[in-house]
């Protein structure tokens, strides 16, 4: 996608950085004196991990995991204690790493509706938008639906591989349910397995270290559910059995499985990345690259579904919310930062590191001053929401209970207010550092954080929705193919989203 010559309003859209002044000694890779252009900037390889709660690594201290290509990142490089993610829906906190902004500037709020935007706004300015107009060579390697095309996420990249079919495509008869379990196959219409994926993206890299630099953002939605499970072999070397292939787990027994699958799905996931590193380092490329590793939003599992009634994602509690934040800097000393981050600071960190001057038009902030220890002068308020009554792919009102709403969320880390618009004697106060499995709701009108935390939300006007474009938007059959059930009925009790108990009308 080109970026016109008249739109000022979009950050980097007119800069004509010359190359040779985007790196320092301290920002660069390798060098390129033999044909005398000096040392070229860096590359980016952003990782987004669907559904991966933070809690789940070994490096954020998850004592069963199998992720030690992860947790090696981790040690060598920056991991942030706390970040937060701007939904716990799949395209729209993309949207937010992309650009650095919250979803009420980027224009993608839900799934799927008739009243309500859901596609990145072409006017938003991406990742690869800004790199590749500064001479970065862009691509994507994706591995699901509801980060393709339709909704405008690949916005800006030279090449964008998703694998799964577009909507023209579809067999749309074929899919009016999430039909599809423990599938050994590799790929569904709308899904395919991460090898797939990071296929893609090592041939997007290529065989060789080049002078051209290269921006690369990889998404692997392994862990999102098992409608297609890891390798055989695989799943034997650690010891689990699955059923058979297209077995309806059901209810209770779903998310017991869902919760059982949780770490291999994550292992896999980790030798995966192991692939990809190997290869950087094969190339001689590793100490050029910046590395992200982030997630787009985690997963309730069974302590979900205990606290709060919900084992999948979609809602604003910590374990939707909270993911692992970590980044291979070259050039910057390892650390472990405390301070509460924001996925809308991904895009800035990345500019900072690659010797760019700050963004101008987002909310998010650079993690690298954070990372060296400068001390700020009040923590990074995260915002999160879900317009749970605009989305037609929302759960219905007997699965959601009171979180049936347009839910809106302020947090600073300490204290975290998730607004209900319809209903807000419903609203929701916890202070994390005394409860950090929000289990006590100290919510009251008055409650002056509460006040507070409110008039974040209202100074962004964060509820101000807008209609989407005509055509655009996801497909809804596509939705319902990943088990997001939705159209204002109860859905199929094979459908991820419905919980134990419920019955199709």
């Amino acid at each position: 996608m080109s970026i016109p010559a008249t739109a000022p309003t979009r950050p980097y859209a007119r800069l004509a950085l010359a190359s040779a002044a985007l790196c320092s000694l301290a920002a660069c890779g390798s060098s390129s004196s033999e044909t005398g252009a000096g040392p070229r900037p860096l590359n980016v390889l952003l990782i987004t991990l669907d559904t991966t709660r933070a809690d789940r690594l070994g490096c954020y201290g998850h004592a069963a995991a199998r992720t030690p290509v992860i947790d090696k990142l981790a040690s060598g490089g920056l991991r942030f204690e706390r970040a937060l993610s701007t939904a716990g829906i799949t395209p729209m906190s993309h949207s937010s790493i992309l650009t650095g902004l919250n979803n009420y500037d980027h224009g993608m709020r839900v799934f799927h509706s008739e009243e309500v935007s859901h596609r990145l706004k072409d006017e938003v300015n991406s990742m690869p938008e800004i790199l590749g107009a500064e001479g970065w060579r862009t691509g994507a390697s994706i591995s699901a639906y509801p980060v393709s095309e339709p909704y405008n996420l690949n916005q800006g990249f030279d090449r964008f591989e998703s694998g799964v079919l577009k909507v023209d495509q579809l067999n749309l008869a074929k899919q009016q349910s999430h039909k599809t379990f423990w599938g050994r196959g590799g790929a569904t219409v709308t899904q395919r397995a991460g090898d797939q994926t990071v296929d893609d993206a090592i041939d997007f890299i290529g065989p060789e270290g080049s002078e051209q630099p290269w921006a690369l953002w990889v998404h692997l939605f392994d862990a999102h559910d098992f409608s297609i499970v890891p390798p055989a072999d695989f799943l034997d070397s650690l010891g689990v059995e699955c059923p058979p292939e297209g077995t309806r787990t059901q209810g209770k027994a779903q998310h017991e499985w869902r919760e059982r699958m949780y770490d291999p799905e994550l292992a896999y996931i980790d030798t995966l990345l192991g692939r990809m590193v190997d290869h950087l380092e094969d190339i001689g490329e590793l100490d050029s690259t910046v590395i992200v590793i982030t997630a787009d939003h985690g997963q309730g599992l069974l302590d979900g579904l205990e606290r709060h009634n919900w084992g999948k994602h979609r809602l604003l509690y910590d374990w939707s919310l909270h993911v692992p934040m970590i980044l291979h800097v070259p050039g910057e000393a390892p650390a472990v930062i405390g301070d509460q981050v924001r996925t809308i600071d991904v895009l800035p960190t990345v500019l900072e590191a690659l010797n760019f001057p700050p963004a101008e038009g987002i909310e998010g902030l650079s993690m690298l001053p954070l990372a060296r220890g400068a001390t700020e002068p009040k923590p990074r308020i995260a915002y999160a929401d879900a317009l749970n009554l605009h989305d037609s792919h929302s759960p219905p009102l007997k699965a959601l209970g009171k979180n049936y709403d347009n839910l809106y969320c302020a947090t600073d880390g300490v204290w975290k207010y998730i607004f209900h618009e319809e209903q807000p004697a419903n609203s929701e106060l916890f202070h994390l550092a005394e409860d950090p499995l929000e289990l006590s709701n100290l919510y009251a009108a008055e409650h002056p954080q509460a006040k507070r935390l409110h008039a974040f939300l209202d100074e962004r006007k964060a509820w101000n929705t807008e209609k989407p474009t005509a055509g655009s938007g996801g497909n809804a059959a596509s939705l319902q193919s990943l088990g997001y059930g939705g159209g204002g009925s109860v859905a199929d009790p094979a459908d991820d989203d419905v919980q134990e108990g419920e019955k199709k009308d």
